[in-house]
């Protein structure tokens, strides 16, 4: 098994014979009902979330583009013919600290994995030269960094 959800109550045997806590059993042929109804929908959402980013499919970051027709459009392009997708995306005007006709875009979006996330990152840091704020830890994007050096 690669993955499942299973409400806590319900891996709680799994749990316990993965740590070692039923002796008795080793050896056995074991039967273990993977179940339970009691899955809160919205913490299985964030979990999933939490799931997608560290592997890289889910990034945050913030472009700031210039406020004028087609801007975000361009934007759109961008990431689109890199076949990302966005899930979340907001546009801000009142708190931008620079120029007026600037215009801080902030973004979610999906990527494949974090080797097409860094192709993403290095894309718009050529287009938008010192204008991108990549929103992923430091520590997370160097584990991610070293995975990729590995396993080319």
């Amino acid at each position: 098994m690669e993955k499942a959800v299973v409400e806590g109550a319900g891996a709680t045997a799994l749990a316990a014979i993965l740590a070692g806590k039923l002796p008795e059993l080793k050896g056995k042929k074991v039967v273990v009902p993977l179940c339970g109804g009691n899955i809160d929908t919205t913490v299985l959402g964030r979990c999933l979330d939490r799931g997608l980013a560290a592997d890289g499919r889910l990034v945050k970051f913030t472009v700031q583009i210039d406020d004028r027709p087609c801007g975000i459009a361009e934007l759109s392009r961008i990431v689109g013919e890199l076949g990302v997708s966005f899930k979340d995306i907001f546009h801000e005007r009142a708190w931008v600290r620079s120029n007026i006709f600037n215009v801080d875009i902030k973004c979610v979006v999906e990527t494949r994995d974090w080797e097409h996330a860094f192709q993403l990152k290095e894309v718009l840091e050529k287009h938008y030269p010192g204008r991108v704020i990549w929103k992923v830890s430091p520590r997370l994007e160097e584990e991610a960094k070293e995975a990729i050096t590995v396993h080319h």
